[in-house]
């Protein structure tokens, strides 16, 4: 598939650095939000939260349900309601710094072009809770310069997925930027420092792809030709996870070519890290969606439970 379909993903530079600018805004600064009911810390502690990985595979879902989304909606019927939503999409990098949304209404962003039409008109409602950002910048502080941004919105790892997992849009929802500058063992290691959302009754969304390969077109459905390449890296990755092998994860790419093959840029991999990070070894963990829907696109999920 051309990559010209999905656009350029918006690579910043060095926040810390060259100051803000229009997208940045700093996070210890009075909230717009005027009560501190919406703070994390204001919330009481609960059963920690799901963490959930989605392959979230080609925008066409959007506007053909398929078996995979079909997957995604029953999997935000099964899970206790959250408070909020923050999701790590493989679609926001980020070098120097993260950025979190700030924004008390999100943007729609439309990270992609060359689609049908009504992919553009489509919207997913959902508020921001900016009090919750300060927290998670706070959170991360010490790994990492994080500012609020009120520019990004969601872009289409999230809004694709949670279109069928919260349809009602009356979630707050958040992003987080990866910052792309890091290598992968950074962002388990981050990923760490989000732990406590999880009591605060915060679902931790991960939006990539297992296997993540564009050479290849495909529909929406399952794809009966998945290469040999991606089938071998997708069982070892599921693997890894299901048995708590999180360091055969981690250092995936000394896979060499089978990692280079099932993923020319690893982009679609870290938010994978993050939710390996932040839900440890100690729980639960169970697969969804198995299969590919392109020959190089594995859409294959994971539920993280204590």
């Amino acid at each position: 598939m051309a990559n010209n379909l999905y656009g350029r993903r918006t690579i910043l530079t060095a926040l810390g650095a060259l100051g803000l600018g229009a997208a940045g805004v700093a996070l210890n600064q009075p909230a717009p939000l005027s009560t501190a009911l919406d703070a994390l810390e204001a919330l009481p502690d609960a059963d920690p939260m799901p963490i959930v990985f989605v392959g979230h595979g080609t925008p066409l879902s959007a506007i053909d349900p398929n078996v995979w989304t079909a997957q995604w909606g029953e999997v935000g019927r099964s899970l206790p309601r959250p408070k909020a939503i923050l999701s790590i999409s493989a679609h926001w990098l980020t070098r120097g710094a993260s950025l979190v949304t700030a924004s008390a209404m999100p943007p729609m962003n439309y990270d992609i072009r060359g689609f049908p039409q009504p992919i553009y008109e489509y919207r997913y409602p959902a508020p921001g809770n900016p009090a919750v950002a300060r927290e998670i910048a706070e959170a991360l502080k010490d790994g990492i310069p994080v500012f609020g941004d009120t520019e990004w919105g969601f872009d289409h790892g999230t809004w694709l997925v949670l279109k069928y997992m919260y349809p009602a849009a009356d979630i707050p929802v958040l992003q987080l930027s990866i910052d792309f500058s890091r290598p992968p063992a950074f962002h388990y290691e981050l990923a760490k420092r989000l732990r406590g959302l999880r009591s605060k009754g915060i679902l931790i969304l991960g939006s990539g792809n297992v296997v993540h390969n564009l050479g290849e077109r495909g529909g929406t459905g399952v794809t009966e030709r998945p290469r040999d390449w991606a089938i071998e890296f997708d069982q070892r990755m599921a693997k890894a996870v299901t048995n708590g092998d999180h360091a055969q994860a981690v250092n995936f790419l000394s896979l060499g070519t089978l990692a280079s093959q099932a993923h020319p840029s690893y982009d679609h991999f870290l938010p994978l890290l993050y939710t390996l990070g932040i839900a440890g070894t100690e729980g639960n963990v169970r697969t969804f969606n198995e299969g590919f829907q392109w020959p190089g696109i594995s859409m294959r999920g994971f539920i993280y439970t204590t």
